[in-house]
């Protein structure tokens, strides 16, 4: 399909030149809790935001899900699609379920790296490698655009945690920053101009992103991004601060700003030249909105549906097969595990919507046949123990030649506001395996969660098909998938370590409440694992068919690259099987030697194809001078070391099929660094937990001291959690959980508890009706002064007094 992007408006710098001081204050700040303010004499109505991830998320303005709408499988299958078609039609169908909900952006898509598999919010997030996540990214949000919606992409950066994410400080070297954790934004940026781009909550190297010089020198001054910036929902702490530094619209707000930020204008501290230059984005912003508020409304509910049962069925992944895959009836199966009646299609926090029609496995075994598999829930997602349960299922599969287990991770496991504590499936599902496997050992797992878990019982399975969180229409697809209607063709666009301990950011991830030392820098998923020559489960790339493929040799164009070259490598395939099936494969780099340290191979490209029975097609990529490259600290730029590299055709990163050498030119000379940072050079199979003198080598600095934020003086950016040893500290927990949970019974007390206790002071104040001078009320009584407390809240305050 033919990917088309809306032209942009021209921008010129007299866009807001006909707006008084008083207008262009007032767009600097969102108007309610979803919309951006509009200039109604203009004719510019306010522009309406959604969250979008997984679909459209309809909120209504009490903040609670009112409407309706089409659920799509998770980031985290959908990259295993490697399809950026794929992804480019269903942001497409996003835009027009937006139109057709009268909604002018969609805040999506989430381009953060994984950089551990704890992370509660990595089902949000595409992978652990930048190009994958880039490139999907772009076709994503080319996708949306083409209906004249807007994306907002997010979170910028370093937000790889939910752990005190809104306090929490990324201590990450400029190697990682810009070749792992910026590379993926700066990719969809370049290559499909999103609308807006959302700040995330945490601190890059000691500055919150929201007023972070990256905004300013990186985004819009290397990148030349043109769009609108805007904070994430309660990110600003000091909005004048964050508007210098390049954040252009402060979201959301219930307060009139204008008073401070024009007293701030005049006083010289709000520059002029920020003023202007934001006020021009929002208004091109609100130009384009306008533009295409009188599209067509072509969405057709059954088409989106269709949409996504084909991404899942695109996108899941066969881990392993001993042959007992495509099942040729269902006769001789029996089904066990309430995740195939109560499938989890779905992620939670602000991604989570309202479906219609779920599908579940069960639904759609009845769908299909009009007649009931024999089945047992075999355990309970709300409770620990459930014997009669497990009887009931030993019971079941002692009797049928082969049992479907359905087994993965509860909801209340994994979501947003909180990272999982380990990568265990729940105890009495392993337990439950384990019982079945005593008397009957065909057993085909299905996976439902939404990143990697240990897989103890993996030696024991004979198939194991993983649907990550596979979208409303998850049952139907692997209903189609398990029976052979379609063979299965995604590949893990993430790395499935053996045990917790394997990951190389283990024993110092997420880190304390203030600070997340990234000592791993540019060694995450697959660039570890490989460099350190560490095994794991499944590893990036990994992917089984029911088809079979035979691979040609690598051809390169050219056998040599220079500055600003191009070159081509093709490779001729054969399905040598009689199966239909799509195939993606992989391009990768591997340096031969060299002077700087690199990961032992990386991702440049990748492609996916069809293949009919006894087909022959060319896979065609492309090579440029740029995927040589690496961040060089000293120079601020980057920069390409000569020599000799091997190019690899891959399907899973350590399945080479067919390489090639090449020679890429350059006049830079880099010195070795291996005595002072060798950890870097030689990364070893026990992690970067032991290294701090070489991780503060390579960043250039000590690690930053911090103090205990439990000890006073507590400032706007402490968190209830840090004051809750005082009298406000205690009030303010106990108001919240009353008024978020039905008490210490609701099954969501203990989740919102640790949300509330990570929620920084500042905070409060993103609720409507939520006065400032309340916030500033909390501060003083929780650092011991009432009186001034008192006396400020009826006659004002100093703010900048904490």
């Amino acid at each position: 399909m033919k990917q088309k992007i809306t032209k942009r408006t021209k921008r010129n710098k007299g866009e807001s030149s006909s707006l008084s001081l008083e207008e262009k204050l007032s767009l600097l700040y969102g108007d309610g809790y979803w919309n951006i303010r509009g200039i109604p004499r203009l004719g510019l109505s306010s522009l309406r935001m959604k969250d979008g991830p997984l679909g459209l998320r309809n909120i209504d303005d009490d903040n609670k899900l009112s409407k309706e709408s089409i659920c799509y499988p998770a980031p985290c299958l959908t990259a295993c699609s490697f399809d950026k078609d794929l992804l480019f039609r269903i942001g497409a169908m996003l835009g027009k379920e937006c139109k057709h909900n009268q909604v002018d952006m969609l805040l999506s898509p989430g381009v953060n790296i994984k950089r551990n598999p704890l992370c509660g919010r990595n089902f949000e997030y595409f992978s652990e490698d930048p190009f994958l996540t880039g490139k999907l990214a772009s076709s994503f949000i080319k996708g949306i655009q083409s209906e004249g919606v807007g994306s907002c992409l997010k979170h910028f950066a370093c937000n790889s945690q939910e752990y005190y994410r809104m306090v929490n400080d990324s201590i990450v070297d400029d190697r990682a920053l810009f070749e792992l954790y910026l590379k993926p934004f700066e990719i969809a940026v370049k290559e499909s101009s999103p609308w807006a781009v959302m700040s995330s909550y945490n601190k890059i190297n000691g500055e919150y992103a929201c007023e972070s010089t990256l905004l300013s020198s990186v985004l819009k001054g290397d990148w030349g991004y043109k769009g609108v910036v805007i904070s994430d929902w309660g990110g600003t702490s000091d909005y004048v601060l964050s508007h210098n530094k390049g954040l252009d619209v402060e979201m959301p707000c219930f307060l009139n700003r204008n008073k401070e930020l024009s007293k701030a204008y005049k006083k010289g501290i709000l520059k002029k030249e920020v003023v202007e230059d934001s006020s021009n984005r929002i208004i091109s912003l609100l130009q384009k909105a306008k533009e295409n508020k009188n599209r067509i409304d072509d969405f057709s509910i059954e088409e989106a549906r269709n949409l996504a049962l084909e991404a899942a069925t695109k996108s899941m992944v066969l881990l392993k097969n001993e042959g007992v895959l495509p099942l040729k009836s269902l006769s001789s199966c029996c089904l066990i595990g309430e995740l195939a009646r109560s499938l989890r299609y779905q992620g939670g926090g602000s991604s989570k919507v309202l479906s219609a029609k779920p599908v579940s496995f069960l639904d759609a075994l009845l769908n299909y046949s009009k007649k009931k598999i024999p089945f047992a829930a075999g355990y309970n997602l709300n409770k620990k123990s459930d014997s009669d349960l497990t009887l009931e299922a030993i019971d079941l599969a002692a009797k049928y030649k082969n049992v479907i287990l359905f087994l993965g991770l509860p909801m209340q496991e994994e979501s947003e506001g909180f990272d999982r504590a380990n990568l265990q499936l729940p105890e009495n599902q392993l337990r439950l395996f384990d019982s079945i496997y005593s008397v009957n050992q065909n057993i085909i797992v299905v996976l439902s969660c939404g990143s990697p878990v240990e897989l103890p019982f993996k030696e024991k399975t004979k198939a194991i098909l993983l649907s990550y969180l596979p979208g409303e229409k998850g049952g139907e697809a692997i209903r189609k998938v398990l029976l052979g209607e379609v063979s299965p063709s995604g590949r893990l666009a993430e790395s499935w370590p053996i045990h917790l301990i394997d990951v190389p950011s283990f024993g110092f991830y997420p880190g304390t409440e203030t600070q997340s030392i990234y000592r791993e820098s540019i060694y995450v998923g697959y660039r570890y694992y490989l460099s350190a020559k560490k095994d794991v489960n499944f590893p990036f790339g990994h992917g089984l068919s029911y088809a079979k493929f035979k691979y040609g040799k690598l051809s390169l164009s050219k056998k040599t690259i220079d500055k600003n070259e191009k070159i081509s490598a093709t490779i001729e395939v054969s399905n040598i099987s009689k199966i239909d099936s799509e195939l993606s494969i992989c391009l990768y780099v591997s340096p031969i030697k060299g002077n700087v340290f690199k990961p032992l191979r990386y991702l440049v490209d990748f492609s996916k194809l069809s293949l009919k029975g006894k087909e022959t097609k060319t896979f065609s990529f492309e090579i440029s001078y740029d995927c040589f490259s690496f961040y060089d600290k000293d120079k601020k730029k980057f920069l390409v070391e000569g020599g000799d590299y091997l190019i690899q055709v891959c399907t899973s990163c350590i399945d080479i099929k067919s390489e090639a050498e090449i020679n890429v030119k350059s006049n830079e000379q880099f010195a070795s660094k291996l005595t002072s940072i060798p950890v870097y050079y030689l990364p070893r199979k026990e992690g970067f937990l032991q290294y701090d003198n070489d991780f503060e080598n390579l960043l250039g600095h000590t690690i930053p001291w911090v103090k205990d934020p439990k000890s006073k003086p507590y400032t706007l950016y402490s968190t209830l959690g840090d004051i809750e040893g005082t009298f406000i500290g205690k009030k303010m927990l106990k108001i919240g959980l009353k008024t978020l949970t039905k008490g210490e019974k609701d099954p969501n007390y203990s989740i919102m508890e640790n949300t509330l206790k990570q929620t920084p002071i500042r905070n409060i104040v993103i609720e409507k009706g939520v006065k400032e001078k309340t916030v500033y009320l909390v501060l003083y009584f929780a650092n011991g002064q009432y009186l001034k407390g008192i006396l400020g809240y009826l006659f004002g305050y100093k703010k900048n007094a904490y």
